[in-house]
Order: structure tokens, then sequence, then C-alpha cells
């Protein structure tokens, strides 16, 4: 992978990628790659300016060297990779919470029955109103 060292101190190392963006898969790729790593406490990446930061307790050698074998292209052995580091507890935190999920079904209810129910008027006003106050982001 070609990269640019921004920035580096003792123990963290930012990087830039010689490219414009990072796609959402390929970000996940990279920090998935380097949080693996023993010795990496944390990654970073910023994907609107391709670039990573590694917090790392192991040698900078070692990481450079991970840093010059990396390869997007390498995604399916990555993949594989990832799956046997996912413990069941990890992926029962990522599973939507079961209180949100509730939320979220009455929420949808709630929309759809408003736009039943009310007259075509009232409803183009009422997602006016919510669009222009952007009351849900």
């Amino acid at each position: 992978m070609k990269y640019r060292i921004e920035c580096q101190t003792r123990h963290r190392i930012r990087i830039r990628l010689f490219t414009t963006r990072l796609s959402a898969e390929e970000a996940k790729i990279l920090e998935y790659a380097f949080s693996g790593i023993p010795g990496v406490r944390s990654v970073t990446v910023y994907r609107a300016s391709a670039g990573c930061a590694l917090e790392y307790d192991c040698s900078r050698d070692e990481i450079l060297r991970r840093l010059d074998r990396f390869r997007f292209e390498n995604v399916e052995m990555l993949a594989k990779e990832e799956d046997s580091r996912i413990n069941a507890e990890e992926m029962r935190a990522r599973k939507l919470d079961p209180k949100l999920k509730r939320r979220l079904r009455t929420r949808i209810l709630l929309e759809t029955v408003a736009d039943l129910a009310l007259p075509a008027p009232v409803q183009i006003g009422y997602h006016a109103w919510q669009m222009l106050t952007l009351k849900n982001l």
C-alpha cells in the first residue's frame, strides 16, 4: 500500500493513503486489518481524507512493515481472519438494541398511520415541517 506518514510520536502514527477518499468498505477493511495486530491499541480511519491513525505499543518497524504489506485486494483473506477474531459477545454487542428496535417500530407505525389517516395537504405540510426542522437527525 502506498502511503505517506503525516505525523508520528512515540506510540502513535498518522498516515495518508495516496487516494482521494476511502469507501465505507475500504475503511472497514483497513480498520479490521490493523486492529488485529498484536500491540495496536486503537485504529481510527478518516474516510474523507483517506487517512488512518494508529496507536500502538509494539515496535514502529512492525507497524511500518505491516503497512507496506497491506493490500486492499486481499479482502477475502481479511474477511476470513476477521470472522475468526469476532467472538459471540462482540456479535451480540453489534446487534441492534431491543429497546431501540421497539422505538423504531413504533415510530414507523405512527408515521404510517398518520400518512393513511391525514388528508393530503396536511400530510404535505407535516412532512415539509419535518424536513425544514430536521428534527429527526
